[in-house]
């Protein structure tokens, strides 16, 4: 790994979730947005939804819709969370 970048955040499937460069930069690797017509609107590309039936099987876009609906508003927090933390680093 570069010494410039500190990795803050992670998870068992992508190792580079949150990370900074150096005290100027930072990066996440993940959509923190979500309204309820982002995964049917990501279906609309097909390579996007047969890398999601790849990973996961068939039905996998329906199923991760369904989950993002189900989970919308707890999402929205943690974007919200997110953000009001990145705003008080800078």
């Amino acid at each position: 790994m570069n010494k410039d970048i500190a990795l803050i955040a992670s998870s068992s499937s992508t190792k580079y979730q949150i990370f900074r460069y150096k005290s100027h930069a930072y990066g996440i690797q993940f959509h923190i947005e979500i309204k309820s017509n982002t995964v049917s609107d990501w279906g609309c590309v097909p390579e996007y939804k047969n890398a999601l039936e790849d990973a996961l099987g068939d039905g996998a876009l329906e199923m991760f819709n369904a989950k993002a609906k189900k989970n919308m508003h707890q999402m929205n927090s943690l974007a919200i969370l997110l953000y009001n933390n990145y705003k008080d680093l800078i």
